[in-house]
């Protein structure tokens, strides 16, 4: 029997297979361009592995798959997977662009993203991070190491694959994996209390961290302290913060909203404690020491605000108009809106770097000091 703390952790753990079956829909749909060749060994992994993860067994993981990957997405959502996976790669890429691939990126609560494969298999000088709940990064790493192609791009050596055959076998592989350039930890934001748990991380270089919708999980105060440790570097450098996670602008849409979280069994605190980027500004500026903050919302980036430019070229978004019908502008509209992109740095001294690069993108709120 599990605790009522592992069936919460179970369910946060699941919104990945959410963010994983989207992917894949607007994939399969064409969305992305090129395609995400490494989706599918994701997928192959939860459906050989989840069977012996915390909480499930043969016939619920079955069930939970199928019930994922079999449903249909809608449009609308399609379209908020895309500008989501869009624009956060496009501003990672801007970033190792600026500092000229001589950077990490750390991705909190990164599940069975595919991004950091992409980034690494084009940009030689980059480290990248990514850390889970060991449930999670063990099915990870046997995606990984189940395929010789990202065997090959991580530079792992062909040793023994292990065979997982069993909940006990699945428990017994070490949730970490290391090579020279990816890192993937097997450890519990609420247990990180030092940068030095990161393995691997080096201080010297400028780091951007990325949560998708991870760190809003967390208590106020635990968001608030988590940020505080990942800017304990020490040395005279550049961290950068990069967050995308819903708010509830304290409307019927986002009350709705947080009544089908909350009937899932998912408590996010910030929804409302936040409810929009005016007071996510005080947030990040006030509580959590960030500067050079610059906000929007997803509305914005994805056209729908006529006083501001898309953040999407014309060609681009014709293309995916062409692939799907969306006959309620106004729902999409107001779905993107309750949305939000933050970035926020901290610099360790006045000698830091700053990427100046961030201002090419259209901000609704910015705050420099």
């Amino acid at each position: 029997m599990n605790s009522p703390e592992e069936r919460h952790d179970k369910l946060i753990r699941a919104t990945d297979l959410d963010a994983l079956s989207c992917r894949n829909s607007i994939n399969e749909k064409n969305y992305l361009q090129p395609k995400d060749e490494f989706i599918n060994d994701l997928i192959n992994s939860y459906q050989t592995y989840l069977q012996y993860s915390q909480g499930y067994s043969s016939l619920s993981s079955s069930r939970t798959l199928k019930a994922q990957f079999l449903s249909k997405k809608l449009p609308i959502i399609n379209r908020g997977t895309y500008m989501r996976t869009k624009i956060i790669t496009d501003f990672i890429q801007k970033y190792i662009d600026y500092f000229g691939g001589v950077c990490q990126i750390l991705s909190l609560g990164s599940g069975s993203d595919t991004r950091a494969f992409h980034l690494l298999s084009t940009n030689p000088m980059t480290k990248y991070h990514e850390i889970d709940f060991p449930e999670s990064t063990r099915i990870k790493k046997l995606g990984i190491l189940n395929n010789p192609r990202l065997m090959k791009l991580l530079s792992i050596d062909p040793l023994d694959i292990p065979s997982v055959k069993s909940k006990e076998s699945f428990n017994d592989l070490d949730p970490n994996l290391h090579t020279n350039r990816y890192h993937l930890h097997g450890l519990d934001l609420r247990g990180l209390n030092s940068i030095t748990q990161i393995k691997g991380l080096d201080t010297n270089l400028p780091t951007l961290i990325i949560s998708e919708c991870v760190l809003c999980y967390l208590s106020p105060e635990e968001y608030r302290s988590t940020i505080e440790i990942c800017t304990n570097f020490g040395n005279e450098n550049l961290t950068s913060f990069l967050i995308y996670e819903p708010m509830s602008l304290k409307d019927s849409f986002g009350s709705t909203m947080n009544q089908n979280l909350m009937g899932r069994g998912l408590n996010l605190q910030t929804f409302d404690e936040y409810p929009d980027l005016e007071s996510r500004l005080r947030f990040f500026k006030d509580m959590c020491k960030l500067s050079n903050i610059r906000m929007t919302d997803i509305s914005n980036v994805a056209g729908y605000n006529k006083n501001s430019p898309a953040w999407i070229d014309d060609i681009e978004l014709r293309r995916i108009n062409s692939l799907e019908m969306i006959d309620e502008i106004e729902e999409i509209k107001l779905l993107l809106e309750h949305y939000c992109l933050v970035y926020g740095e901290f610099r360790n001294s006045p000698n830091a770097p700053t990427f100046s690069g961030v201002d090419d993108f259209n901000w609704l709120l910015k705050h420099d000091h």
